[in-house]
Protein backbone atom coordinates (compact mmCIF):
# COMPACT_ATOMS: atom_id res chain seq x y z
CA UNK A 1 0.00 0.00 0.00
CA UNK A 2 1.40 3.16 -0.95
CA UNK A 3 2.09 5.90 1.68
CA UNK A 4 -0.12 8.43 0.15
CA UNK A 5 -3.84 7.99 -0.80
CA UNK A 6 -5.66 8.71 -4.07
CA UNK A 7 -8.72 10.01 -1.93
CA UNK A 8 -8.16 11.65 1.27
CA UNK A 9 -11.88 12.73 2.12
CA UNK A 10 -13.22 13.48 5.50
CA UNK A 11 -17.20 13.48 6.61
CA UNK A 12 -19.31 14.62 9.90
CA UNK A 13 -16.33 17.06 10.76
CA UNK A 14 -18.86 19.46 13.02
CA UNK A 15 -19.40 16.11 15.14
CA UNK A 16 -17.85 16.59 18.97
CA UNK A 17 -16.11 13.07 19.03
CA UNK A 18 -15.96 13.67 23.17
CA UNK A 19 -19.34 13.72 23.28
CA UNK A 20 -20.53 11.03 21.28
CA UNK A 21 -17.85 8.88 22.97
CA UNK A 22 -19.17 9.64 26.62
CA UNK A 23 -22.45 8.50 25.22
CA UNK A 24 -21.59 4.99 24.30
CA UNK A 25 -20.16 5.60 21.03
CA UNK A 26 -16.97 3.13 19.59
CA UNK A 27 -14.41 5.09 17.25
CA UNK A 28 -13.08 2.65 14.96
CA UNK A 29 -10.56 2.43 11.98
CA UNK A 30 -11.71 -0.65 9.41
CA UNK A 31 -9.46 -1.53 6.06
CA UNK A 32 -11.53 -2.89 3.16
CA UNK A 33 -9.95 -4.68 0.87
CA UNK A 34 -10.77 -5.49 -2.98
CA UNK A 35 -9.54 -7.50 -5.62
CA UNK A 36 -10.30 -8.06 -9.17
CA UNK A 37 -9.19 -9.38 -12.74
CA UNK A 38 -10.39 -5.88 -14.17
CA UNK A 39 -8.85 -2.59 -12.19
CA UNK A 40 -12.14 -0.30 -13.09
CA UNK A 41 -14.18 -2.76 -11.67
CA UNK A 42 -12.16 -3.34 -8.57
CA UNK A 43 -12.49 0.49 -8.04
CA UNK A 44 -15.85 0.44 -8.70
CA UNK A 45 -16.67 -1.99 -6.07
CA UNK A 46 -14.85 -0.34 -3.28
CA UNK A 47 -16.43 2.69 -3.60
CA UNK A 48 -20.09 1.92 -4.39
CA UNK A 49 -19.08 -0.18 -0.61
CA UNK A 50 -17.84 2.79 0.98
CA UNK A 51 -19.56 5.90 -0.36
CA UNK A 52 -22.86 3.88 -1.93
CA UNK A 53 -22.83 1.96 1.44
CA UNK A 54 -21.11 2.16 4.55
CA UNK A 55 -21.09 6.22 4.57
CA UNK A 56 -25.12 5.67 4.44
CA UNK A 57 -25.29 3.62 7.61
CA UNK A 58 -27.87 4.26 10.28
CA UNK A 59 -25.81 4.20 13.28
CA UNK A 60 -22.65 5.46 11.62
CA UNK A 61 -20.80 8.32 11.67
CA UNK A 62 -18.13 7.54 8.81
CA UNK A 63 -14.68 10.49 9.94
CA UNK A 64 -12.65 10.04 6.67
CA UNK A 65 -12.02 7.64 4.00
CA UNK A 66 -8.41 7.28 2.54
CA UNK A 67 -8.37 5.31 -0.93
CA UNK A 68 -4.86 3.92 -1.99
CA UNK A 69 -4.39 2.91 -5.24
CA UNK A 70 -5.21 -0.17 -6.84
CA UNK A 71 -2.49 -2.27 -8.19
CA UNK A 72 -2.11 -5.33 -9.77
CA UNK A 73 -0.92 -8.17 -7.50
CA UNK A 74 2.77 -9.76 -7.70
CA UNK A 75 2.10 -12.32 -9.22
CA UNK A 76 0.03 -10.00 -12.10
CA UNK A 77 -3.13 -12.36 -11.22
CA UNK A 78 -5.45 -9.84 -9.99
CA UNK A 79 -5.90 -6.07 -8.66
CA UNK A 80 -5.88 -5.17 -5.07
CA UNK A 81 -6.68 -2.11 -3.53
CA UNK A 82 -7.49 -1.00 0.44
CA UNK A 83 -9.54 1.68 1.62
CA UNK A 84 -9.03 2.90 5.17
CA UNK A 85 -11.89 4.22 6.75
CA UNK A 86 -12.51 5.89 10.19
CA UNK A 87 -15.77 6.08 11.86
CA UNK A 88 -17.98 6.63 14.87
CA UNK A 89 -20.61 3.48 15.76
CA UNK A 90 -23.15 4.00 18.08
CA UNK A 91 -22.44 0.80 20.39
CA UNK A 92 -20.71 -2.24 20.36
CA UNK A 93 -23.44 -4.42 18.54
CA UNK A 94 -23.22 -1.73 15.35
CA UNK A 95 -19.86 -2.26 15.65
CA UNK A 96 -20.10 -6.17 15.40
CA UNK A 97 -22.90 -5.75 12.69
CA UNK A 98 -20.68 -3.45 10.28
CA UNK A 99 -17.47 -5.81 10.13
CA UNK A 100 -19.86 -8.84 9.93
CA UNK A 101 -21.42 -7.39 6.69
CA UNK A 102 -18.31 -5.50 5.25
CA UNK A 103 -15.78 -8.15 6.33
CA UNK A 104 -12.90 -5.62 6.76
CA UNK A 105 -9.51 -6.89 6.30
CA UNK A 106 -8.26 -5.44 9.46
CA UNK A 107 -10.18 -3.36 12.16
CA UNK A 108 -9.08 -1.26 15.24
CA UNK A 109 -11.11 -0.20 17.77
CA UNK A 110 -9.10 3.10 18.82
CA UNK A 111 -11.69 4.30 21.69
CA UNK A 112 -12.86 3.48 24.36
CA UNK A 113 -10.47 0.56 25.89
CA UNK A 114 -13.13 -1.20 27.43
CA UNK A 115 -16.94 -1.78 26.77
CA UNK A 116 -19.47 -3.31 29.52
CA UNK A 117 -22.29 -5.02 28.02
CA UNK A 118 -25.65 -5.93 29.65
CA UNK A 119 -26.78 -9.46 29.24
CA UNK A 120 -29.76 -8.36 27.05
CA UNK A 121 -26.93 -6.85 24.86
CA UNK A 122 -24.63 -9.94 24.86
CA UNK A 123 -27.63 -12.16 23.82
CA UNK A 124 -28.86 -9.26 20.37
CA UNK A 125 -24.76 -9.23 19.17
CA UNK A 126 -25.04 -13.56 19.48
CA UNK A 127 -28.36 -13.39 17.89
CA UNK A 128 -26.98 -11.07 14.88
CA UNK A 129 -23.92 -12.80 14.30
CA UNK A 130 -25.55 -16.07 14.16
CA UNK A 131 -28.40 -14.71 11.76
CA UNK A 132 -25.26 -13.66 9.65
CA UNK A 133 -23.30 -16.38 9.81
CA UNK A 134 -26.72 -18.50 8.92
CA UNK A 135 -27.10 -16.23 5.68
CA UNK A 136 -23.74 -16.97 4.40
CA UNK A 137 -23.90 -20.84 5.48
CA UNK A 138 -27.40 -20.82 3.32
CA UNK A 139 -25.75 -18.95 0.65
CA UNK A 140 -22.90 -20.82 -0.12
CA UNK A 141 -24.74 -23.89 -0.09
CA UNK A 142 -27.43 -22.57 -2.57
CA UNK A 143 -24.22 -22.67 -4.96
CA UNK A 144 -23.06 -26.08 -4.47
CA UNK A 145 -24.18 -29.48 -6.62
CA UNK A 146 -26.23 -32.36 -4.86
CA UNK A 147 -23.66 -34.31 -4.36
CA UNK A 148 -21.30 -31.75 -3.20
CA UNK A 149 -23.65 -30.65 -0.04
CA UNK A 150 -24.25 -34.26 0.65
CA UNK A 151 -20.57 -34.61 1.00
CA UNK A 152 -20.06 -31.44 3.32
CA UNK A 153 -23.21 -32.48 5.34
CA UNK A 154 -21.73 -35.95 6.07
CA UNK A 155 -17.94 -33.69 7.28
CA UNK A 156 -20.12 -31.69 9.13
CA UNK A 157 -22.04 -34.43 11.52
CA UNK A 158 -18.53 -36.88 11.35
CA UNK A 159 -16.42 -33.68 12.99
CA UNK A 160 -19.79 -32.37 15.23
CA UNK A 161 -19.50 -36.80 16.23
CA UNK A 162 -15.67 -36.62 17.07
CA UNK A 163 -16.20 -33.28 19.08
CA UNK A 164 -18.86 -34.94 21.19
CA UNK A 165 -16.50 -37.54 21.76
CA UNK A 166 -13.76 -36.33 23.32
Amino acid sequence: MSNEPLIDRKFNEDIDLSKKLSGGFILGRAYIEVQGNDQEAAEKALETTIFGNLVGEKYVDVLRVRFFDIKKDESGDYFSGVAEIKFLVRDFRWFISIVMRYGPSAIEIIEPHSVSLSLDEMHSILADVSEVSQSYASQIMSLLKDDERKRLYQKILSEADEGRSM
